[in-house]
């Protein structure tokens, strides 16, 4: 149970993080939300535990660079920062680098955090706490910056967009869900969303683009987010984030083009819409 309650915490803490696109330990503080049986006091409680269990797995983060002497056992004791981005992961070879969303090629030089959690392929996208090295490794160039990974690593769900066409059944599922960001970034539409379930059943989301839809007056691409419970019950609610490849959706490239409105059933209302500009 302390697991799983961790778990969630850093989940979040992750996912607030990339929004931030930099770490600090009042993060998680932003998804504490008071609900009607909250009193003063248990909301106190909230916020002093979710920093103190922070604090404890992150440690004071001021700065932004490792010396060569730092390791990942003393990191939570230094004066070492993160910063937390999404990005790619290319491999050449048995060389893996990461097309980050933010900070240009990243040259981690302990790849094997990344193969620990089954994402090292490329095309996969991944959130990840990092920081810059400010001595040279093996694999730097001058075209990358040398980096460790530190913390926040996060496979992120990589799917293609689904076509519907007009003539085909809807098999995709009407469940509700709610966004709670959405951005563009090079290649891909990267939704922040949260659902009601369980553990013991796998979720199904997707973005439908209708065959024939065009960009809006306003050069927004509709599409829809897709829930599929799988017959799940709500017991809990869970935070993640998926990215769509935009060379799955043909739409994109056409010159009116200037981001997604992105409708979803949100349960109090089927319709409900988010928008993602093209930047």
């Amino acid at each position: 149970m302390i697991v799983q309650i961790l778990h969630r915490l850093f989940q979040k803490y992750a996912l607030n993080c990339f929004n931030k696109g930099r770490c600090s330990n009042y993060a998680p503080l932003a998804f504490i939300h008071k609900n009607d049986k909250d009193t003063d006091f248990m909301m106190k409680a909230k916020y002093f535990l979710v920093a103190l269990t922070i604090a404890g797995l992150m440690g004071t983060l001021p700065s932004c660079t490792l010396t060569k002497d730092d390791t990942l056992d003393n990191l939570t004791q230094s004066d070492a920062g993160t910063f937390s981005t999404l990005g790619t992961v290319m491999m050449n070879g048995e060389l893996l680098s990461i097309e980050s969303d933010r900070y240009g090629t990243l040259m981690p030089e302990n790849p094997e955090m990344i193969s620990q959690i089954d994402a090292d392929s490329t095309g996969q996208r991944v959130l990840i706490g990092f920081v810059y090295l400010n001595y040279v490794t093996p694999r730097s160039t001058h075209e990358s910056y040398p980096v460790r990974i530190v913390d926040l690593l996060y496979k992120v769900e990589t799917r293609r967009a689904e076509m519907l066409k007009a003539d085909s059944v809807d098999m995709f599922g009407t469940d509700p869900l709610q966004i709670t960001n959405a951005s563009l970034s090079k290649n891909h539409l990267n939704i922040q969303y949260t659902y009601e379930g369980s553990a013991q059943t796998y979720h199904r989301f997707n973005l439908i683009v209708k065959e024939g839809s065009s960009p809006d007056t306003e050069g927004l691409l509709p599409v829809e987010l897709r829930h599929d419970a799988g017959g799940d019950y709500a017991t809990t609610s869970t935070e993640s984030m998926i990215s769509f490849t935009l060379e799955s959706i043909d739409q994109f490239y056409t010159s009116s083009y200037k981001g997604f409105r992105i409708f979803y059933n949100s349960g109090a209302n089927s319709r409900a819409e988010w928008k993602a500009l093209k930047e």
